[in-house]
């Protein structure tokens, strides 16, 4: 008997034929072909025909012959055309009736559990069962069932039941699937989604039963020629709020009562609108009558509307007077209140006029000491935006913990709105896990089982295709055993011969126990709009370094913990506590060694990441690093990484936020060899060996290719929001915000290795401390106050940590048409819009440059150098000293091509330089350099360097390498100055003088301290930092016997050595231009190689004898600019405002209404459409207009005086569809008892109570459409300014524009580029 189809479909399919050959080009595996139903059978028409005739000719009389003949044709002829008629309208009506019974039982084609050849399969529950589907096996399984095992092999076909409905629900448990060798396993296809609810369960404990070669325990493993198609229903996977969601839900909490309540009446009053506590009061009824009056008042003077929640404590009774009990009945609607005795418990939630239809109450009794249970009162009510709330009242109190707020908004133009994701599909793979942890291994660091099932792929599978699929408890604490894991499959796109690129797509991995998708040894791999939330080591992760062309889509990361696999998923604890492949007895150091968890690890640059989010990371957001060769299993392969010098792939439109260390990491790579006797620290551990310097096709022979962050979003992480190390690396289109520092720029290296680049950071947005004040608890453990309004907030660090948007480590860097706001120090702590790398030693550049840049009217300190304190303690360190950028057009300092260096620094200074205090700052005109000093057999020598004009005020340099065989020292110099250079100590045998930044005939003049009767070897060379070799030509320095012959011709290669002093003079003056940003020039680095043969001791210090021999009064060279007066129109980024949807436009709408207390504090009531400011002189009510789909202001109009009355009707009937609606009033308004229908005709949920005497702003929409930014705040008379700020977005289809314009989707394009074989 043939089995019929689980939809009860007729089964009409032809045998799949052998051989692709006779697969169609959109073949997927497990599609089948159906049959036409057969044509109309010919006897059933040729029997109607006749039977039509024989009827015709019984009928007709009896006619002579010729005209019977001729009547006999004509009737043939009709007879022919109305059989012909009835024949064809009986073919089209069997036909009709043929095809309608085939489309409704026909099955489809794309659906795998249609296929006519499969068999109703039952294994039932038997554990102990190892099932094996191998050739001629087509299962589909339709009921739950429980097995040991099941291996599909050699063409065996595993299908998942389904039906139209969806009403299955089946649930598999099973220690493993091993799907290889042409085994295949369905559930749903692509274009036939699974409907119901599958379930697979893999169960065991990590010490039961023997691992399964290459796979391990508890999997779905994927072997060579396996096909794997998981397709659930498609869902939205994860969005942005479109609306800010408060504890829970309301903007100023969910309310309940203290424990700590006061005897008496306890009593608060509520906003309805809003949800806000007006009032918090409490009133001792038992103990005075006075009291009772008191309440009383409160109540007759109440607002009519306003809530009112009532509660005992201990009793309230014994002086509540009879008219206030009255009161409270007429009023409130009571109906308990006239019989409340004494230490009776009552809970009251009620409305001012409101009447006993709008409360709710409860009373306990007092009896034996006890109220026999706790009153409870509670009621819902909605805000005017349509917020339900509760408003509860006990007479036994408790607390809640509310829940976190979740913002839904842009804030001061950066979009800070939280992810929200669904984390359930129809499809869940599931690892069974113990009640608690049993191996000892994980229970040091884990109170819960961590070993769930995996998903495991191996190279040459035949299909790959996850979607929409729920993956709960996956991963385990051991290597490779991950939630999803491509291992070392090679390329799965195109390029690897797969017609269908292999993806993953709307996963939900939650709660899992290591990792989220692991990318291992796979290229090409597509991972979109899937969701990584709650999960143990680095979320979304590239193993070996040699993983290339993977393309991010779309994904978000969340809650991204330690976990103990890898030295950098491990925190401080785990870093300690796990030495079991380390060499000895090293004990690891944390900060350096581990805690670099992130939610997207991208170990080779050649990846694309476009619109993905990551948040919550214990360490990182997204972490690029750059393994110097493959590492783990592909180490053999021997393949070359060259992740240093391969161009960046797409970064495109990425958020991170709320990450601790850093929410985007470029830099570092990982320890490349085992632990050992030289270097003890464990394979794979975080190292600083790696540098990112892109070249085109990885040849750093050929050009230099910019790495282009495009479109980073960062906000409220603790440490940096982006820290970017490598040469040539531009960030643009980008907004930072709440970050502990912005952005920090760190060179490809330190000189003389590196090359000298250039790092850009252009048309981006940083904000010191937004108006998202944040929330304590996860991350965030500091709370202060800050900002521009000095409310309480959360911090990045303590309340003394210095807050910087743009920080300058090295460089050269190059910050342009950037816009600061917000940046306001406290009295605690020093909050800078451009600050430097505390506690620096490393070098410092004169070419950081700085233009176009606009500060906001809230950036108190633009710059800041540091001062001695908590933080930057005594800010005596090389890097320290020698801070310095180049204002370019002076959007800075107001002084153009002028250098802004630190107070203290000499070297720099002249006469005519101005000091900024505040700054720890100086401003000065003049041309810089460095001169790179390295030092042999003389590695712990501190250097004092002095300018022949500032001998006073000389800066000691302690030097980099305190440890290393030579020593540098990189001050920065004023050309065309004389300095003198001293030691601690015995000078130095041999010392290199680079000259690094110096263009062609640039010079100085130097010094350096020896003892007297030095012998001198001095030679210039050329040296080329790539290869490490010195030029051919090498020129020798000759004494001459005065300092006037020396100074005759600053190019002579000649030196003095003044054996008075001490000092050996010689000039440095470059002989070759520099190319671009190199340090040096194109024929190499130019350096001066001074070697001794004096053996005497003693402390080569010359400044006593030097000085004042050798001093020169201070002279300007380049004369300071003119203070620049006229304002930069060009300053500044030219975007208002940085989201994750930048296809979308927005308007900024700012309302501010004023009462007269806030006039006379010169608070102005105005209404802002993208800065262009309607204000108003007059007292009254002011209505601004906007066009939705354009953008426009298509109207604004005052009511005042009289006037006032009519602005209900103008709201109502006045403004066109389409058309976003500002309000705002000036003076303490007499508002329309009316307006309050107005509004709710303009998107408030409910007619809002509004104050007859009071402030008003609303922001509404008139239009078919409730959007969720509609806003509307009061306040009574006096009680402050009202204030809304708003980015709306335009031209949305849901306003209804005619022509919603189809913006350019940038991202996509991306994704095409990104997803194209390469």
């Amino acid at each position: 008997m043939q089995d019929t189809d689980a939809r009860g479909s007729s089964p009409a399919f032809l045998r799949p034929q052998n051989g692709s050959s006779h697969r169609s080009s959109g073949y997927i595996p497990g599609r089948i072909a159906p049959l036409r139903p057969p044509p109309p059978s010919q006897s059933h028409a040729a029997a109607e025909f006749t039977s039509a005739r024989q009827e015709a000719r019984t009928r007709l009389p009896s006619l002579p012959v010729d005209q019977h003949r001729r009547q006999a044709e004509a009737t043939r002829h009709k007879n022919t055309l109305i059989c012909f008629a009835i024949s064809s309208l009986s073919l089209f009506v069997a036909l009709g009736i043929f095809l309608g019974i085939a489309s409704k039982y026909a099955p489809d084609e794309n659906c795998p559990d249609q296929n006519p050849r499969l068999k109703n399969w039952s294994p039932g529950k038997d554990p102990e069962k190892r099932v094996f589907i191998k050739k001629g096996d087509l299962f589909r399984l339709n009921s739950d069932a429980t097995v040991h095992s099941i291996v599909i092999q050699d063409g065996g076909l595993l299908v998942f039941g389904d039906d139209k409905e969806g009403s299955k629900n089946i649930t598999l448990r099973t220690r493993f699937i091993l799907i290889k060798d042409g085994g295949m396993l369905h559930v749903g296809a692509e274009k036939c989604r699974y409907k119901s609810k599958a379930t697979i369960i893999l169960y065991g404990k990590s010490n039961e039963g023997a691992d399964v070669p290459e796979f391990g325990k508890k999997f779905i493993g994927v072997g060579p020629e396996g096909v794997l198609e998981l397709h659930g229903h498609q869902k939205l996977s994860w969005t942005l709020l479109s609306k800010t969601m408060y504890f829970s839900g309301l903007a100023y909490g969910h309310y309940t009562f203290e424990r700590n309540f006061s005897r008496g009446l306890n009593v608060r009053v509520i906003n309805q609108d809003t949800a806000e506590i007006l009032e918090v009061l409490k009133f001792d009824t038992h103990e005075f009558a006075e009291e009772s009056l008191k309440l009383q008042n409160l109540l007759k003077n109440g607002s009519p509307g306003r809530i009112v929640a009532i509660a005992v404590g201990d009793s309230a009774a014994k002086n509540l007077l009879e008219e206030t009990r009255v009161t409270i009945q007429n009023l409130l609607g009571s109906k308990f209140v006239r019989g409340l005795s004494y230490r009776q418990a009552w809970a009251f939630v009620g409305v001012i006029g409101g009447g006993n239809s709008s409360c709710n109450e409860s009373v306990r009794n007092y009896e034996n000491h006890s109220t026999g249970g706790k009153a409870l009162a509670q009621k819902e009510f909605f805000t005017v935006d349509g917020q339900k709330f509760v408003v509860k009242a006990y007479s036994e109190w408790n607390d809640e913990n509310p829940q976190f707020p979740h913002v839904g908004e842009v804030i001061d133009g950066v979009d800070m709105r939280a992810e929200v994701g669904v984390l359930t599909r129809n499809i869940l793979i599931k690892g069974e896990t113990e009640n608690t942890c049993y191996h000892e291994k994980e229970c040091q660091f884990f109170n819960y089982d961590t070993f769930g099932g995996h998903i495991k792929i191996l190279k040459n599978f035949t299909s790959v295709h996850l979607s929409y699929v729920e993956l709960k408890q996956m991963g385990q604490q051991q290597i490779g055993s991950y939630p999803v894991h491509f291992h070392l499959c090679g390329d799965v796109d195109e390029k690897g011969g797969y017609s269908f690129k292999t993806y993953l797509e709307g996963l939900s991995i939650h709660h899992c126990f290591s990792r989220c998708v692991t990318v291992h040894g796979t290229n090409g791999l597509l991972i979109k709009d899937t969701i990584g939330y709650d999960t143990l080591g680095h979320c979304f992760f590239t193993e070996d370094g040699i993983e290339q062309r993977n393309t991010f889509f779309h994904n978000l990361g969340l809650v991204t913990k330690p976990g103990t696999l890898l030295p950098t998923d491990r925190n401080s604890s785990m870093c300690i506590g796990i030495r079991d492949k380390v060499y000895g007895s090293y004990v690891p150091v944390p900060a350096t060694d581990c805690m670099a968890v992130s939610t997207f690890w991208i170990s080779h640059p050649n990846n694309h990441l476009i619109n993905n989010a990551a948040a919550g990371s214990q360490d990182a957001g997204i972490w690029y690093l750059f393994h110097r060769v493959a590492t783990g299993d592909s180490h053999s392969l021997a393949i070359e990484t060259k992740s240093e010098l391969t161009p960046l792939g797409i970064f495109y439109n990425n958020r991170v936020h709320s990450n601790f260390k850093a929410g985007l990491f470029i830099d570092k790579g990982v320890k490349i060899t085992n632990a050992s006797v030289d270097d003890p620290r464990e394979y794979l551990c975080l190292d600083n060996n790696a540098r990112f310097r892109p070249h085109q096709d990885a040849d750093p022979e050929k050009p230099r290719v910019a790495a282009l962050i495009d479109r980073l979003i960062s906000f409220k992480n603790n440490d940096h929001g982006a820290w970017v190390r490598g040469g040539d690396i531009l960030i643009q289109n980008s907004g930072f915000a709440d970050n502990g520092i912005g952005l920090t720029f760190a060179s490809d290296g330190s000189f003389p290795n590196d090359e000298g680049a250039s790092q850009e950071v252009s048309e981006s947005l940083f904000i010191g401390e937004s108006k998202n004040y944040g929330f304590p608890g996860g991350q965030n453990k500091y709370v202060g106050t800050g900002g521009i309004d000095n409310k309480a907030r959360t911090l990045p660090r303590n309340r003394t940590f210095p807050i910087r948007g743009f920080q300058i480590y090295d460089g050269p860097i190059h910050l342009t048409k950037c816009t600061f706001k917000n940046f306001v120090p406290t009295p605690d702590r020093f909050t800078s819009a451009v600050g430097f790398l505390m506690k620096n030693p490393w070098q410092m550049t004169p070419k950081n440059n700085i233009s176009l840049v606009k500060f906001g009217p809230n950036v108190s300190l633009k710059a800041f150098f540091g001062k001695p304190g908590p933080w930057f303690e005594e800010g005596d360190l090389d890097g320290d000293k020698n801070s310095i950028f180049h204002d370019l057009d002076g959007s800075v300092t107001d002084y153009k091509d002028t250098y802004v260096g630190r107070m203290d620094n000499y070297l720099i200074q002249h006469p005519k330089c101005i000091n900024i205090t505040e700054w720890s700052g100086v401003v000065c005109s003049g041309t810089y350099a460095q001169v790179y000093v390295q030092t042999w057999n003389g590695q712990n020598l501190s250097m004092t360097i002095v300018r022949d004009e500032y001998p006073a005020n000389p800066m000691v340099l302690r030097g980099i390498n305190q440890r290393a065989v030579f020593q540098q020292y990189q001050p920065v110099v004023m050309l065309q100055k004389g300095y003198t250079i001293h030691w601690n100590g015995k000078a130095p045998n041999v010392t290199y003088l680079y000259l690094i930044n110096f263009n062609k005939n640039d010079w100085i003049r130097v010094g350096l301290c020896y003892q007297p009767n030095t012998d001198f070897f001095i030679v210039l060379e050329a040296f080329q930092r790539r290869s490490s070799a010195l030029s051919s030509k090498v020129e020798r320095y000759m004494p001459v016997s005065s300092m006037m012959e020396l100074e005759k011709n600053r190019s002579d290669k000649k030196f003095y050595f003044d054996n008075s002093t001490g000092l050996l003079f010689l000039f440095l003056q470059a002989k070759y231009n520099r190319d671009g940003h190199s340090y040096c020039s194109s024929q190499g680095c130019e350096r001066i190689k001074i070697v001794t043969k004096d053996s005497a001791k003693g402390i080569s210090n010359c400044m006593a004898k030097a000085y004042p021999k050798y001093y020169q009064g201070p002279t300007v060279i380049k004369q300071m600019p003119v203070k620049t007066t006229i304002p930069c129109t060009k300053c500044g980024t030219t975007q208002m405002v940085f989201t994750s949807d930048p296809h979308k436009n927005y308007l900024l709408v700012q309302i501010n209404s004023s009462g007269k207390k806030e006039l006379s504090r010169g608070q102005q009531a105005f209404i802002s459409v993208n800065d262009t400011i309607f204000s108003f002189k007059d007292n009254g009510i002011l209505i601004v207009v906007v066009d939705a789909c354009v953008g426009t202001v298509s109207g604004n109009k005052l009511f005042s005086g009289v006037d006032i009355k009519r602005v209900d009707g103008y709201l109502k009937s006045g403004i066109p569809q389409r058309s976003i609606v500002l309000l705002s009033t000036r003076g303490d308004v007499a508002i329309p008892n009316n307006l309050s229908e107005a509004l709710m005709s303009l998107g408030t949920a409910k007619p809002p109570y509004l104050q007859s005497n009071g402030s008003l702003a609303f922001l509404g929409f008139r239009g078919n459409f409730k959007p969720s930014w509609i806003k509307l705040f009061t306040g009574p008379a006096g009680h402050g300014l009202v204030q809304i700020e708003k980015y709306i977005p335009l031209q949305l289809e849901e306003y209804g524009c005619a022509r919603a314009i189809k913006s350019r989707r940038k991202d996509l394009e991306l994704l095409k580029k990104a997803t194209r074989s390469q």
